[in-house]
């Protein structure tokens, strides 16, 4: 016997202020928390009796749920409140770091005009000190060039003096013929003709060549055209000419020049003249230069001889020394501009070095703060809001740990009404803080989790998101009342390859071995297929009894020391419809009804037709939902990155270039991330508006389902599971006739779904129990489709379940019963309003037409024939003859349906073979005298399994292993 005694209202109380009394919560809601704390249990209590008669579930509460509900409770309030804490820490922290990082750039905008102003400075001083600098080097370097050339035209005196005096006389005459030529050419040189040649913007390539010797003979740096010209602007260009140190031409020179004579015939004085006098001119002199160096190396001796060699050599020594001092003076000059040169060109570097990397970093702040400027809002706004959730938490908490502590036996009606009606309205009626609207989802779980479980299996209703929290977030083990098979499909798949080969039921042998395995090693471990009995050996498991000795966690299994991993997590299954477990098991476990509801199913069942009708389509479905729920995740890891990388990062933002680039790649995955999410969506809504049109067939075999279904409660043996249900639905898709336009096919669809389920439940059915079902699922096709009165429906089942009796009835032949249904069936509709009085007024139609043998048959007396519809005449009938009811519940399935739904299909061994499966057995119940194994055998033959290909075997003791070895 379970027997328990419930505690009283004062022992919750005193439980509830014992273990909150360390709890943080402000001392004005302390008490009404403490009392919220009864009231669910006690209101818990109460609906769990209604469970019981309403829909005949048993859900036990004892005060094991009331502990698990506090510890919830104090569980949640912290974790909640740390997350709280945590994102608000984490969301300030990233915002003052982006208000950190504007105000950076508004700083160091200005800083970045200051410096750039004395940069400009900087820049202008270096460059007029590089002018005097160049002007002083090439008068240096031209004074180094003179004073090497008169070192060496010493040397050459000293050593060759005596010779040069013996040989002066002799080649003095032949080496002035070439001095006059050279003056000649210089003489010819015009101021006009220089600037002729100049005007060319491309000349003759003869004249260029020209020039270029010029620039040869000048030392000039760029022997080009362009070198030409500005050698040729200066004004002192001529008289460099005239000037011209002749005898500081070197043979490397001349070579180079001689070059140009070899190019071309035509580069020759004369024919340069047709050209350019200017060309002209200065080729001759050129030419001249080329003479006079053909024979100056003989005759610069010869003319020192004559001119008292030693005089010269004396002269030139004198000069030298002069030009020495000169290049001194002007070499210490330069080194000193140099130095200051170095220094004013290290600062504008540095300065500008800075200003640049000033300027790129500018550059990237003010990129990463437009880009973060939508995160600055969301989380200015989030911070507040996270705030001002933080105070509603104490009544949030409330909600979602009395949820994981007591709902999960209970369906989505339950659920729903003791959430949303009953805790939420004493919470309000207590002022206890709470948001508004409350979200269980918001609550417990995220849209991130949420589409995870979708791609994994897991419909996306509101019941199951609810169960897939209350198997994820439980503090008690899961056990899944999962008759449609959602729950474990969902789990295998949510595990994957963690629960390969451990997956098992108290019926296998080695389970114990395999559940040792899983605790020791942290794997997961499911039940499948259990009935109402729980092998008390994983009862440790169940109760969590964990021992700890010496830092060692381990439980007692059986007779061995299990050591218990922490990520150990077993589920457990059923697919019992409605089984009843001990209260016991509803304290070990927690019992979670994942039983589908009609929107549920038809859900599913969309999934299937689309996927038959449109197969590019579904799979254009699921291929989103993956893609949904991976985005969503991304997204969230770069809201997380973002939020991580501005709390932990120190000093200056915009100087930790790693940093900014890592949050602008972030920030611009997160905006793809979020536009593809927006283009998904968008594309979802487009395949489920194409969808919607096959919802009408989906709606119609979730009713069809649910009126199978529903025949449990007339026998036991009634069970139908979505398994077979999805079977027959999917030959109707596959036999129903085919059309162009969906409206069509949907009609042609349904209509074959419904009597395709129709004579498949009949097969299974009673005789006595095929018209109930008709009528059953007639009725809730025109509920669905709101064309029945339901109020009159629940009339039609129950009658008056008034306990004060009517008045008398005014006849004798009207019963008790009747009159009293009477009373309340005029009050139900207008058309009844006046039926009373009707009858009372005239009793002999009345009397009549009650006494006919098929009053159904014939018009209603007072014009009720065309007062009332199908059913309302059915409600009418039900009040003066019960006993035609049945003939007038045929006439009404006739009306609305057709004949076919009272004609119960003759049983056809055909339609059997053709409904049934390879994996599906067909079981024949039964009675006194009936056999069909003559029909068996015939219906062998035709198909052409006839003899010894059709193996058969009367069961008996011991005839086990041979049925198994045919099987086989």
């Amino acid at each position: 016997i379970d027997w328990f005694t419930p505690w009283p209202k004062e022992a919750l109380v005193s439980v509830a202020e014992r273990f909150l009394a360390e709890e943080s919560i402000p001392e004005e809601l302390r008490p009404k928390v403490v009392e919220h704390f009864k009231f669910v249990h006690e209101v818990v209590r109460e609906r769990s009796a209604q469970y019981l008669s309403s829909v005949r579930r048993y859900n036990y509460v004892s005060p094991k749920n009331y502990l698990d509900f506090i510890n919830n409770y104090k569980r949640q309030l912290g974790s909640k409140r740390q997350d709280n804490s945590e994102m608000t820490q984490r969301l300030d922290g990233g915002l003052s770091k982006l208000i950190q990082a504007a105000e950076e750039v508004s700083k160091m905008q200005k800083e970045l005009a200051e410096k750039t102003v004395v940069v400009q400075a900087k820049s202008a001083e270096c460059e007029e000190m590089l002018t005097k600098i160049s002007a002083s080097t090439e008068d240096a370097v031209a004074k180094q060039e003179v004073a090497k050339t008169k070192e060496d035209e010493l040397a050459v005196l000293t050593d060759k003096i005596a010779i040069q005096k013996a040989e002066a006389e002799e080649g003095l005459a032949s080496a002035m013929p070439a001095l006059q030529e050279a003056a000649e050419a210089l003489q010819n040189l015009k101021k006009e003709d220089i600037t002729e040649i100049r005007s060319f913007a491309k000349p003759n390539q003869l004249v260029m060549w020209v020039c270029e010797c010029v620039c040869i003979f000048k030392k000039w740096d760029d022997v080009s055209w362009k070198g030409a010209k500005a050698m040729m602007s200066d004004t002192g260009f001529l008289g460099s000419l005239v000037n011209f140190n002749k005898d500081s031409l070197t043979a490397k020179q001349v070579n180079a020049v001689k070059k140009y004579f070899a190019k071309d015939a035509k580069f020759n004085p004369t024919d340069v003249k047709s050209i350019s006098v200017a060309g002209a001119g200065l080729l001759q002199w050129v030419a001249a230069m080329l003479n006079y160096y053909e024979v100056s190396s003989k005759i610069e001796p010869l003319r020192n001889a004559v001119k008292q060699a030693e005089m010269d050599q004396t002269r030139n020594a004198k000069d030298l020394a002069k030009l020495k001092k000169e290049l001194e003076t002007i070499s210490a000059t330069l080194e000193e501009l140099r130095e200051a040169l170095g220094k004013q060109t290290a600062d504008k570097e540095a300065l500008k070095a800075e200003a640049d990397k000033m300027a790129a970093l500018l550059a990237v702040a003010e990129r990463l703060i437009s880009g973060l400027s939508s995160e600055r809002t969301r989380w200015t706004e989030d911070i507040q809001k996270l705030g001002e959730s933080r105070i509603k938490l104490d009544g949030d908490c409330l909600l979602s740990s009395a949820f994981l502590s007591y709902l999960g036996a209970f369906d989505f009606n339950f659920r729903s009404s003791l959430l949303q009606e009953a805790w939420i309205g004493d919470i309000m009626s207590a002022s206890i803080p709470l948001s508004a609207p409350y979200s269980l989802q918001h609550m417990l779980t995220n849209d991130v989790e949420i589409s995870q479980w979708a791609s994994e299996g897991l419909p996306s209703d509101e019941l199951s998101v609810q169960n897939g929290i209350l198997t994820t977030q439980a503090s008690r083990w899961p056990l899944c009342i999962d008759p449609q098979m959602q729950a474990v499909n969902w789990i295998k798949k949510k595990e994957g390859k963690d629960l390969e080969g451990r997956i098992k039921s108290f019926n296998d042998s080695d389970f114990l071995k395999f559940l040792e395995l899983s605790v020791n090693y942290g794997f997961p471990f499911l039940f499948e297929s259990i009935d109402e009995y729980i092998d008390p050996v994983i009862a440790p498991i169940l109760d969590k009894d964990v021992k700890n000795v010496g830092g060692r966690s381990f439980i007692k299994l059986g007779d061995k020391e299990v050591d218990w991993d922490v990520s150990f997590r077993m589920y457990l299954t059923t697919k019992l419809s409605n089984p009843h477990y001990s209260p016991e098991t509803f304290g070990q476990t927690m019992i979670i009804n994942y039983s589908v509801t009609d929107t549920g199913l038809a859900d599913q069942l969309l999934n299937v037709v689309v996927k038959y009708e449109r197969p590019d389509l579904e799979e254009m479905r699921e291929n989103l939902v993956v893609e949904l729920s991976e985005n969503k995740i991304l997204l969230k890891k770069c809201e997380d990155t973002l939020l991580r990388e501005l709390a932990y990062a120190t000093g200056n933002l915009l100087e930790n270039e790693d940093l900014v680039m890592t949050l602008e790649k972030t920030k611009a995955t997160a905006v793809e991330i979020a536009d593809k999410i927006t283009i998904a969506n968008q594309t979802a809504k487009d395949i489920e508006t194409t969808r919607e049109g096959y919802m009408p067939i989906a709606i119609r075999g979730s009713v069809l389902y649910f009126a199978m279904a529903g025949l449990s409660v007339l026998n036991i043996m009634y069970e139908y599971s979505l398994a077979a249900f999805l079977h027959v639905f999917n030959l109707s898709l596959q036999r129903s006739k085919k059309d162009a336009t969906i409206d069509s096919r949907v009609i042609n669809v349904i209509d074959h779904l419904t009597l395709s389920v129709y004579s498949y439940t009949c097969t299974g059915l009673f005789e006595r129990h095929k018209l109930l079902f008709s009528f059953q699922m007639t009725c809730m096709i025109l509920k669905q489709a709101q064309a029945l009165d339901v109020t009159l429906l629940d009339y039609f089942i129950k009658g008056n379940l008034a306990i004060e009796k009517s008045s008398e009835p005014p006849f004798a032949w009207i019963s008790e019963a009747g009159w009293h249904d009477l009373q309340r069936l005029k009050t139900l509709s207008p058309a009844f309003e006046d039926l009373e009085d009707d009858v009372i007024n005239q009793p002999a139609e009345w009397e009549a037409w009650y006494d006919l043998d098929a009053p159904e048959a014939v018009p209603f007396p007072s014009g009720y024939s065309l007062k009332l519809d199908v059913f309302q005449r059915l409600c009418l009938l039900r009040v003066f003859r019960p006993d035609r009811v049945t003939v007038g519940a045929q006439e009404f399935i006739i009306d609305k349906m057709s004949d076919k739904y009272v004609q119960p299909p003759v049983l056809n061994f055909m339609k059997v073979f053709e409904q049934s499966a390879p994996l599906t057995p067909v079981l024949f119940v039964l009675s006194p005298g009936a056999d069909p194994a003559y029909d068996v055998f015939a219906l062998a033959e035709k198909l052409g399994f006839g003899g010894p290909k059709l193996k058969f075997i009367a069961l008996g003791q011991g005839q086990g292993k041979a049925a198994q070895q045919m099987l086989e």
